[in-house]
């Protein structure tokens, strides 16, 4: 077996004129052009490619002048759906989505409440199959995001402590329980994948999004085009060393320096030591050390969770100057549970960054908020549906046709 194929970003221009017909409701080639801006050689690729696939309808439309009748381009809701899963440490978020991209249904759940991971993700697809069965709308295909990297010659999950796997075989199991043609990505490579769709990265050719939650991931687009590297393994910025003791420990629990320092655990880790040293009064000793509750506390002045957030902020910006002066990106969508609570420190990360790079990054915090890898899923699943004939999708996807 050949490593496996990885279908690069969707064309973005496809989602544009598909999200641009569903609008319209019907519409002509003509009016596509006008509105998106787009050439009429790759309007009508992609319009064709769309009928090919059923997600459109073609219609001559009538005419009064001379001259052959436009043909009217017609959206066609009843042409099925996808279901995207996002299986993070502490929360399974499903969604069942019509061809167009809307989100017709949504399933949310803890990750152990099926009393495994992989229990919660089968109990999230069967619920949304079930109501995809009651809108009558055959489930085309199933993208599934995860905190691991997939092994490219396996489809085995590694590198995934948020979700106790190591070496599991997600893509051969799903496969099988689906039913369905099955993706499965990193979960933030999703996530910059919904951010190029309808997120932060729309009309940027080179971005990052960083995601700062529990663990610490990124998803590297560089010309339009998702970064993978050999091993499935780019983006794993949580293993960079911000600091200069970390050279002499190792890669231990799965956690790399940068995770281990600004994560939301080693947020709490780092209050909490503070607190046990009696290093200074602070609110915090009134309950627990949240990742939430150190940046409520900074917000209101409390001097021990300005310390720790403050050195959060410089891990971030090493993080950030490093990547930069490797990728050079345009922009950089900070995401995660973490980074939500970035807004008001974006000039304080900005003025690090700045004095150290010719060309520092537009920074964003995600408008996407905790829906980046769903949104991210749907874009995949719509792309595996779109690409090829659904016989064919896994074997193609594995090289099985090379």
């Amino acid at each position: 077996m050949s490593g496996l194929r990885h279908a690069d970003l969707p064309e973005v221009n496809e989602f544009l004129v598909f999200d641009f017909v569903r609008g319209q409701e019907e519409t002509t080639r003509t009016e596509i052009e006008r509105s998106l801006g787009l050439s009429p050689a790759s309007v009508s690729r992609i319009v064709n490619r769309l009928a090919e696939s059923g997600l459109v309808t073609l219609a001559k439309g009538e005419t009064t002048a001379p001259g052959r009748p436009r043909t009217r381009v017609r959206f066609n809701n009843r042409a099925g759906a996808v279901i995207a899963i996002d299986l993070g440490g502490t929360k399974c978020h499903g969604a069942l989505a019509d061809l167009a991209g809307v989100v017709l249904d949504e399933d949310v759940r803890p990750t152990g409440a099926s009393g495994s991971p992989y229990g919660t993700l089968l109990a999230c697809l069967r619920a949304l199959s079930k109501d995809a069965r009651v809108r009558d709308l055959p489930v085309k295909a199933l993208a599934v995001g995860i905190p691991a990297v997939i092994d490219p010659d396996t489809g085995h999950a590694r590198q995934a402590p948020n979700v106790h796997w190591e070496n599991f075989d997600i893509v051969g199991r799903l496969t099988v329980d689906a039913g369905v043609p099955v993706m499965v990505d990193n979960d933030v490579n999703l996530a910059a994948l919904g951010h190029a769709w309808r997120g932060d990265g729309v009309n940027a050719r080179d971005f990052v999004v960083i995601s700062i939650g529990t663990g610490i991931g990124a998803g590297v687009v560089i010309d339009g085009q998702l970064v993978k590297g050999r091993h499935n393994a780019a983006g794993e910025v949580g293993a960079l060393l911000v600091r200069s003791e970390q050279l002499g420990s190792s890669f231990r629990d799965g956690l790399g320096g940068f995770e281990r320092v600004a994560s939301g655990p080693a947020n709490e880790r780092r209050a909490r030591q503070l607190l046990d040293v009696g290093a200074m009064a602070s609110i915090l000793a009134e309950g627990p050390a949240t990742p939430e509750a150190v940046f409520m506390a900074a917000a209101a002045g409390d001097p021990l969770a300005t310390i720790v957030i403050e050195e959060v902020l410089d891990a971030i910006a090493l993080a950030l100057i490093s990547i930069s002066a490797v990728i050079d990106p345009e922009r950089i969508v900070l995401d995660g549970g973490v980074s939500r609570s970035l807004p008001p420190y974006l000039d304080a990360l900005a003025e690090r960054i700045g004095r150290h790079l010719s060309h520092p990054p537009e920074l964003r915090v995600s408008q996407l908020g905790p829906n980046a890898t769903v949104v991210g899923a749907i874009a995949a699943a719509l792309q595996h549906t779109r690409r090829a004939p659904v016989a064919s999708q896994f074997a193609e996807s594995f090289g099985l046709n090379a």
